[in-house]
């Protein structure tokens, strides 16, 4: 019983969408007809959770699923200027680290990371190497195929 009050779909619970590229689907599978796509920060009502994924409604009525790891139980913050805190972006998840999204990685290095690396001498070689995996991009379409063809995130079965 105690268990029922703590799930997360519980009542008229609000999540809000913490992924570029989330979709409201028609059924509780990736590859379902796509109802709407939601912009990060967009709020949704808990209408029930079945798996990974939650039956959802949108500000403007519309419902249908959207798989957990592209939600986040606090609002999203805006994006600011360097802070120097390296996880200052990180939301609260719904996920384990091993069902993480590639879309939600850390970008960069924090002045206190770098500045670390610099106190214990990584050879520059290292952070050359990092800027360079840094700086490679997917588009969006790369990153859904990749997802799909590997079976990760809403496409895990």
């Amino acid at each position: 019983m105690a268990g029922f009050f703590m799930s997360p779909a519980y009542g008229a619970e609000s999540l809000w969408v913490a992924s570029e590229g989330a979709k409201l689907k028609a059924e509780h599978s990736a590859s379902s007809k796509t109802v709407s796509d939601l912009p990060v920060g967009a709020e949704l009502r808990v209408l029930k959770s079945e798996s990974r994924w939650y039956r959802v409604r949108t500000a403007s009525g519309k419902e249908g699923w959207i798989y957990r790891g592209k939600v986040s139980d606090t609002p999203p913050q805006k994006e600011t200027e360097d802070t120097g805190d390296l996880f200052a972006g990180m939301q609260g998840s719904r996920i384990g680290a091993d069902e993480a999204q590639t879309s939600r990685s850390i970008r960069g290095l924090s002045k206190e990371t770098e500045a670390y690396a610099k106190e214990r001498g990584t050879p520059e070689a290292y952070k050359k190497a990092l800027d360079q995996v840094l700086a490679v991009t997917v588009t969006p379409k790369e990153l859904e195929i990749f997802l799909r063809n590997g079976k990760i995130g809403e496409y895990a079965q």
